[in-house]
C-alpha cells in the first residue's frame, strides 16, 4: 500500500494500513444497518431483524460503527499513532462485546448467520487489537 506526502511516496505503516481497513469496513457496514437496518436479517439476526425494537438497536449499533470508523480515520489523515490506538482500541471492545453476546445467544439465532458474524466478530477483534498494539508514532506533518 502507498501512502502519499509531501509529494513523495512510501510504503503505510502495516498496523495503519489494518486500522483504515478495518475503519473503513466499519464505517460503510455501519452505514449500511444505519439505512437498512432489515440487513441484519440476512448477515446476523435471522426475522427478528424485520421487529420495530431490532431495527432500533440495529440503528444504535449502526451510528455507533460509524462513529468509530470515522475517528479511527480521521486518526489516520491526521498521523496521530495514539489517537489512531486510542480508536482502534474501542474498534476492538465492540467487536468483543458483539463476539461475546452473539455467542451467548448463538443457540437462539440462525445457525449459520450467526456463525458468519461469530467470524466476523473474531476477525475484527484481532485485527483491531493488532492495529492498536502496533501503532507506532510517525513522523506529523
Amino acid at each position: 500500500m502507498v501512502a502519499l506526502r509531501r509529494g513523495h511516496a512510501r510504503s503505510m505503516d502495516p498496523s495503519k494500513a489494518l486500522a483504515t481497513g478495518l475503519a473503513i469496513s466499519r464505517t460503510l457496514f455501519g452505514a449500511t444497518y444505519l439505512v437498512r437496518p432489515q440487513q441484519a436479517r440476512s448477515n446476523w439476526i435471522g426475522r427478528a431483524a424485520r421487529k420495530p425494537g431490532a431495527k432500533v438497536m440495529i440503528r444504535s449499533q449502526g451510528i455507533r460503527d460509524v462513529a468509530l470508523g470515522t475517528g479511527a480515520l480521521a486518526a489516520v489523515g491526521r498521523g496521530d499513532s495514539a489517537e489512531l490506538r486510542r480508536w482502534m482500541m474501542a474498534h476492538t471492545v465492540a467487536d468483543l462485546a458483539d463476539l461475546v453476546v452473539t455467542w451467548a445467544a448463538r443457540d437462539d439465532l440462525p445457525t449459520r448467520r450467526s456463525r458468519l458474524a461469530l467470524g466476523v466478530a473474531a476477525v475484527s477483534t484481532i485485527v483491531g487489537s493488532i492495529a492498536a498494539a502496533t501503532a507506532r508514532p510517525s513522523a506529523r506533518t
